[in-house]
């Protein structure tokens, strides 16, 4: 059966300043660049009369925008859901307050290890991201959302970060894929037994928290959506990296790319336009046919369409086939 590619999810970058030094880091960080807000507007604007439900609003630090308000109302208003991803840096209880009032739907906050010695080893800022959990379930707000990236070096203290996303009543912990950092090298990926063992907490876990992993983290998802009675239910349009397909990103200079990980800038009068006619767009859905070894005879190969900017950054090209998959069969 054919798959309808409809434009879903947006992500905006909002500015290129961030006080932090993450090791992980995939962003080009220099100077201070903010994004016209108008811009952004326009583009929230035809996103949602495209049928775009949600944005996710990033940086940098998304704190350090000067107009974030202003976008995230728009964000509300046109395309119903609108998320921040956070570090923490700048969060008070009137700030809090602010993103409240302008219509924010979810708040994420970055954090990679339960204490500051593991999440020092991939994050900055580990004090931040529980002085803002502990603000935000102070203020009772219900919608708090924790991304973990999985390391190597993380992975065994998962099940302490969940239990801080419990301390502090998240909503939900997502865990997510890593991605070549801004020396588009590929660090610390997780052995195929700590992939194992986050499969088997997610399977036992009976806790009021919700566990997810990100789309793009394929691998992971298909690992967790196997089932005795149904088979591995990780299929279709969703089951894996979601660039061209149901999402795109715009940067800070209002440019439009497939995913904040795939470098394809490209400049279009409209986003439907962009939509309907990219060529770039285009290959990323048809990049199921060009699959390579190791993942052309997976077991998982029809569960599976993993990160596609690990490719296009460390190898130059756009196909797939993951090398340093740990669950290569």
């Amino acid at each position: 059966m054919a798959i309808n590619f409809i434009p879903e999810n947006m992500n905006i970058e909002l500015t290129t300043y961030c006080p932090l030094n993450c090791p992980q880091c995939y962003c080009q960080l220099s100077g201070e660049k903010h994004i016209n807000p108008q811009i952004a507007i326009k583009w929230i604007e035809e996103s949602g009369k495209l049928g775009v439900k949600q944005v996710m609003l990033s940086g940098g630090e998304t704190l350090c925008y000067p107009d974030l308000y202003d976008v995230i109302s728009a964000a509300a208003k046109f395309c119903g859901v609108a998320y921040v991803a956070l570090s923490g840096y700048g969060l008070t209880r009137s700030v809090i307050d602010d993103l409240i009032s302008a219509g924010v739907s979810g708040i994420f906050i970055s954090l990679n290890g339960s204490t500051e010695e593991i999440n020092s080893l991939t994050r900055d800022g580990y004090s931040l991201a529980i002085s803002a959990l502990e603000l935000l379930f102070n203020k009772d707000y219900q919608n708090i959302w924790i991304n973990w990236v999985m390391h190597s070096y993380n992975s065994n203290d998962f099940e302490n970060v969940l239990a801080i996303a419990e301390r502090y009543n998240a909503h939900r912990l997502v865990i997510m894929g890593l991605k070549p950092d801004s020396n588009s090298e590929l660090l610390s990926v997780p052995s195929k037994e700590q992939m194992l063992n986050i499969k088997r907490v997610i399977t036992e876990y009976k806790g009021k928290v919700k566990i997810g992993v990100e789309s793009c983290y394929s691998p992971m998802l298909a690992l967790a959506s196997e089932t005795k009675l149904f088979g591995n239910m990780n299929v279709g349009k969703y089951k894996g990296c979601g660039a061209g397909r149901f999402c795109f990103s715009v940067n800070v200079d209002g440019q439009l790319s497939p995913c904040r990980h795939l470098d394809f800038f490209e400049e279009y009068e409209t986003i439907e336009d962009y939509w309907n006619n990219s060529s770039v767009l285009q290959r990323l859905r048809d990049v199921e046919n060009d699959k390579r070894e190791p993942c052309k005879n997976c077991c998982y190969n029809n569960y599976c369409r993993h990160c596609l900017a690990t490719n296009v950054k460390t190898k130059g090209e756009l196909f797939i086939g993951n090398e340093k998959c740990p669950m290569q069969q």
